[in-house]
């Protein structure tokens, strides 16, 4: 049996052969391995699986190695506990790596949202994409034009001319929709709530809703704007395509997409002309949806676009499955991002998905790869710490950079890893990163007249400025989370420009923390570093003006780290 350090023996790659596993489901975790070794050797394979900061299983295995690439399984049956993050810990011979799991009811509980909209002849039978999702742990997926038609979801051939004249192939969506399910990913398929063709409106000009002037509400030349409401015949017939699509392609919920406008208009129903408030039309509507929508697939998710934030008071309540707000100027800072979450969880109760497209990824700017990269790093970061997700990744290492997604970005090779560790990050401290019940003390606990947290080594602000540190802070059950999300050297505080610089790097960074309750660890985690492991702090105690305060110092801040401090 091989026992030494061999640098010819290297883990390449490591991940989850599901995007989420239900409960009581086996965990499968996909080890490639390189052995450049040209005899055929058995290998200790050492693996933990860890969560939070405790180590809960430590195991090794034997596999015997052949040349070249071999291709592994491991597999595990995590404990019987609901909405869990796992991280996981693999070594052979020196060579190290980590990814993440978790364990859902739903994937509404913690949405990774991803998207593809290739659905062309050639990607038939190609899962690639949907592979590299899996890698991200993407675990809900849109289906972004897919459809024949707006108004006419499901495409009759076997390949067909969309709207806006793509040769699209109904056997691609299929294969895509299957590929998802085999990795537990929820299929969405894109359906707009209210926009028909220029055909099917001038059939159905009393469905249609008008300006004051009397001119038909539409978006260019391609789409027209049709009532919703609930005694409007296009409400039946748009919910009914939603039914077809759930019951002939097997999706599993509705992407329900607005544009923003119209917020008023004029309805023409049986010739009767009168002013309607489409923000009071949503709720009955995506209820009605899900009503119907339910009645064939029971855990049905559907997600409503709350366009720059319009109209999120109104349809938080609703039966959607999280709160989705597609974000658009004027909230371009970092801290409307923070704004537009919280305010939706407090409304919902449900989490929240921003689709925030970092339009610096877009070829026509011509930005440098690393400026994008250190855009989306942080971006990523101020979402994520402030308890959202985000929709921006998707197909083959896409990135959306603008709202028609056939025109997503993409990253640069090597810049994938880079980002994996954020998504590994995300589902590993899941728990205490999107618990419903974390209480924020940003604004009441540190900084300016607060005392009960104090930072000392850098510039500290308790809102995002720039060439300071944005401390965020909560209380997560039996936790006290800080986040540190660095801004020093950034050159500008919008969330979708390009970042010329990386943040400086910030070591010895002081924090003194005022805590009534018994300490029993003080832990530190970033996926800046080489391991996204939890590492135990060593802390001191100080007595001050106020009491006995735990001092500790935080190892060194890239982008983002987060502190968390478990109490009893």
């Amino acid at each position: 049996m091989e026992n030494m350090n061999d640098a010819r023996i290297e883990i390449i790659d490591i991940f989850p052969d599901k995007a989420v596993y239900k409960p009581n489901e086996k965990v499968k975790i996909n080890i490639h391995i390189n052995n450049r070794d040209k005899d055929k050797k058995p290998y200790y394979i050492n693996y933990k699986i860890s969560h939070l900061n405790k180590i809960i299983c430590n195991r090794k295995e034997i596999h015997v190695l052949n040349e070249g690439i071999n291709k592994v399984k491991l597999e595990y049956m995590p404990p019987n506990v609901k909405n869990r993050g796992y991280g996981v810990h693999v070594s052979i011979q020196g060579s190290y790596r980590e990814t993440s799991f978790d364990v859902l009811e739903h994937w509404k509980v913690r949405p990774r949202y991803g998207f593809l909209s290739d659905f062309y002849k050639e990607d038939e039978k190609d899962e690639k994409d949907v592979l590299q999702m899996l890698k991200y742990h993407i675990n809900v997926v849109q289906f972004y034009d897919w459809m024949y038609r707006h108004e006419d979801l499901i495409p009759k051939k076997p390949y067909f001319m969309d709207l806006l004249d793509r040769k699209l192939s109904r056997e691609a969506i299929i294969d895509k929709i299957n590929s998802c399910h085999t990795y537990n990913m929820a299929a969405i398929g894109y359906g707009c709530i209210y926009a028909s063709s220029k055909d099917f409106y001038e059939k159905h000009k009393e469905w249609g809703l008008y300006t004051n002037d009397d001119k038909p509400q539409n978006l260019g030349e391609w789409f027209y704007i049709m009532n919703i409401d609930e005694s409007s015949p296009w409400t039946k017939h748009i919910i009914n395509q939603y039914e077809l699509a759930i019951h002939e392609l097997d999706f599993d919920g509705i992407h329900l997409d607005t544009y923003g406008f119209p917020k008023t208009a004029y309805s023409i129903l049986d010739n009767d002309k009168k002013l309607v408030r489409l923000n009071e039309q949503f709720l009955p509507f995506i209820n009605k949806t899900y009503n119907k929508l339910s009645s064939i697939k029971p855990d049905i998710g559907l997600i409503f676009n709350a366009v720059g934030n319009w109209a999120i008071e109104a349809v938080a309540p609703s039966k959607q499955a999280a709160c989705y707000i597609e974000v658009w100027d004027p909230q371009s800072k970092y801290r409307h991002l923070f704004e537009l979450i919280h305010r939706a969880k407090e409304l919902s109760g449900k989490q929240v998905i921003l689709a925030a497209y970092m339009k610096c990824f877009d070829k026509k700017y011509d930005y440098s790869p690393e400026s994008c990269l250190n855009s989306l790093l942080l971006t990523t970061a101020v979402i994520t710490a402030s308890g959202g997700f985000q929709l921006v990744l998707g197909e083959e290492n896409g990135v959306l950079c603008d709202p028609y997604y056939v025109n997503y970005g993409k990253l640069t090779d090597g810049q994938g890893e880079k980002v994996r560790s954020y998504y590994d990050f995300i589902v590993r401290y899941g728990d205490i990163l999107y618990d419903m019940d974390a209480v924020d003390i940003s604004m009441t606990h540190a900084n300016g007249i607060n005392t009960e947290y104090l930072f000392s080594g850098s510039d500290f602000s308790s809102y995002p400025t720039e060439h300071s540190i944005w401390t965020q802070i909560r209380e997560v059950n039996e936790y006290k989370v800080i986040h540190l999300i660095n801004m020093v050297g950034i050159d500008n505080d919008v969330w979708n420009e390009e970042k010329n610089n990386k943040p400086k790097e910030i070591e010895g960074i002081q924090i003194k923390a005022l805590i009534d309750e018994q300490v029993m660890g003080v832990y530190y985690a970033s996926p800046d570093n080489e391991s996204i492991s939890s590492v135990e702090v060593e802390y001191t105690t100080e007595s001050l003006e106020r009491g006995n305060y735990i001092c500790f110092e935080v190892p060194k801040l890239e982008f983002w780290g987060m502190v968390y401090i478990k109490v009893k």
